[in-house]
């Protein structure tokens, strides 16, 4: 805060620097300040003026036109402001205005021609109006009855061309699509004879579709790709199946554990139990499950046998001791299943890819044994295909060229409407004297602070006691002032008097010129216009 506090000291310091400064050497700020808003002021009255002419334009789409949009003719350029500029500025519009005008008579050669068409181009100005399809054209120059007559005289022949080029452009589509219908119509009679004529000769009547067949080999194809891609996975299931295989053993021992005082109908009962609960989360095929349901099976036939024997001394469960028996291992059962389930899958879609290999080959053969007189006679029905497309096109373009060449011809197309004729300008546009005049009082007032800047930058004299001190290095014992006398005053005051006078005076002259061109620019001009 203190910084910012210190910064705003010294800017006020300089301020008031540069003030004392000015009141000081004040003759040379306003002699510089009066000879620069001069220089600007008057020497805007030495400018050439420059006028402007305008004109605005209508392009009226008929509710014809609309209808039949996009028949055979040229899109109209034109609606777009680049259409407008390549056509209005055209070297051929621009030379059939300075013919109107009689401009060709001040040129002395085609050089001067040539140069008098870019000046006119670069000085036109086309701008599109917010409004759709209206646009206004503008010229600036030195003469305001050139500048009106310009104007009005462009806009005149532009509409003439553009009417005159469209009504050649329809009548020429025209044109063209007859002569095209009559090639086609020709193209076609004579593929038709060529057909006749080896139909008659060959004794051939139907054409071999080559296209179907390759297309019937482009899905085998793709077909045997499928059976190949399948093939792959499989035989990589296969593989996996093989190393579980290697890991099993195809027995496996059936344990019946038994613990001191349980009894066969409670180890069945348990292994029961343990039948449901794996059941509730797994299939038949589990594992597990067939293996405990092999045990249960076992152990009935334990029970049975038990029973038959009349005791349990016979029983080798009796003895409360660990026994089993050898069984079939369900998980290589299983395993050796999908094993034999995958190779049989296999096979097929060796089979599948075998047939479908030689179907290709019968097909490329009959491509191979196709006579090359019914590939001609394929050839000659596409050609005539084609020719007789292109002929049905041809004729319905005809016929919307045809509409449109009437629309054109009776002018029912699109109409262009003058809607404001350029008017004789009264006004200048160039120099903008307002501004300049602006300009010349801010641009005095900086050249006469800078004037006093320089003057006082680059003086030798000392003006303080300070600035002795440091230049001569000694004490300073007494200052004199400057003795001013009354008749010093009064002759001082007399001449700022005259200098102020005459400021005043001056300013007011400019003053007035700057409200007259006011006026005249933003008043008098608006009115008129």
């Amino acid at each position: 805060m203190e910084k910012n506090k210190k910064m705003t000291d010294t800017a006020q310091m300089d301020i008031k620097k540069i003030r004392q400064i000015i009141i000081r050497r004040q003759y040379l700020f306003i002699a510089v300040s009066l000879a620069v808003l001069s220089v600007i002021v008057w020497g805007s009255f030495f400018i050439p003026e420059k006028y402007e002419a305008k004109s605005t334009v209508f392009i009226e789409q008929s509710a014809i036109r609309k209808l039949i949009q996009g028949s055979g003719r040229r899109s109209r350029e034109e609606g777009s402001l680049r259409g407008l500029k390549y056509t209005m500025l055209s070297r051929k519009v621009l030379l059939k205005v300075i013919n109107e005008m009689d401009l060709d008579a001040m040129a002395r050669n085609d050089a001067e021609i040539e140069s008098m068409i870019e000046k006119l181009a670069r000085n036109t100005n086309i701008t599109e109006s917010a409004k759709e399809n209206l646009f206004t054209v503008s010229y600036t120059g030195k003469d305001p009855g050139m500048v009106q007559e310009y104007v009005n005289t462009l806009v005149e022949k532009y509409i003439e061309t553009i009417i005159s080029l469209k009504k050649k452009d329809a009548f020429g589509a025209s044109r063209f699509l007859s002569e095209q219908i009559d090639y086609y119509k020709d193209k076609i009679a004579a593929i038709e004879g060529k057909l006749a004529d080896f139909r008659r000769k060959e004794g051939i009547y139907l054409a071999i579709d080559e296209s179907a067949l390759v297309r019937s080999i482009t899905g085998y194809k793709e077909e045997i790709e499928d059976v190949e891609m399948e093939v792959r996975n499989l035989k990589a299931k296969k593989k996996r199946i093989k190393q579980q295989l290697s890991g099993e053993s195809p027995f496996t021992l059936a344990l019946i554990y038994g613990n001191r005082g349980d009894s066969l109908p409670a180890r069945l009962k348990a292994l029961e139990q343990r039948l449901q609960l794996l059941l509730m989360k797994y299939t038949e095929n589990y594992p597990e499950v067939i293996k405990i349901k092999i045990e249960i099976e076992t152990l009935k036939k334990q029970v049975d046998a038990e029973a038959a024997n009349g005791g349990e001394g016979t029983n080798p469960y009796s003895k409360n001791l660990s026994s089993g028996m050898s069984m079939a291992n369900p998980i290589y059962q299983q395993l050796r299943e999908n094993l034999l389930n995958l190779e049989s899958e296999i096979d097929s879609l060796e089979t599948k890819k075998e047939t479908l290999g030689n179907r290709i080959k019968r097909i490329e053969n009959e491509l191979k044994n196709i006579p090359d007189n019914k590939k001609i006679l394929t050839n000659l029905e596409r050609d005539r295909g084609t020719y007789q497309t292109l002929y049905e096109q041809m004729l319905a373009k005809l016929g919307q060229a045809e509409v449109n060449e009437q629309v054109e011809a009776q002018n029912k197309g699109e109409t262009y409407k003058i809607i404001e004729r350029a008017v004789l300008p009264r006004r200048p546009v160039s120099p903008n004297r307002v501004m300049l005049i602006l300009l010349g009082i801010f641009g005095g007032i900086g050249a006469g602070i800078g004037a006093v800047l320089l003057m006082d930058k680059n003086e030798s004299s000392i003006r303080d006691v300070d600035a002795l001190k440091s230049l001569l290095g000694i004490k300073v014992l007494a200052v004199i002032p400057a003795i001013v006398t009354e008749n010093d005053i009064r002759r001082k005051r007399k001449i700022d008097r005259r200098v102020y006078a005459f400021s005043i005076f001056y300013l007011l002259i400019i003053g007035s010129v700057f409200i007259n061109e006011l006026i005249n620019r933003f008043f008098y001009h608006g009115q008129a216009g």
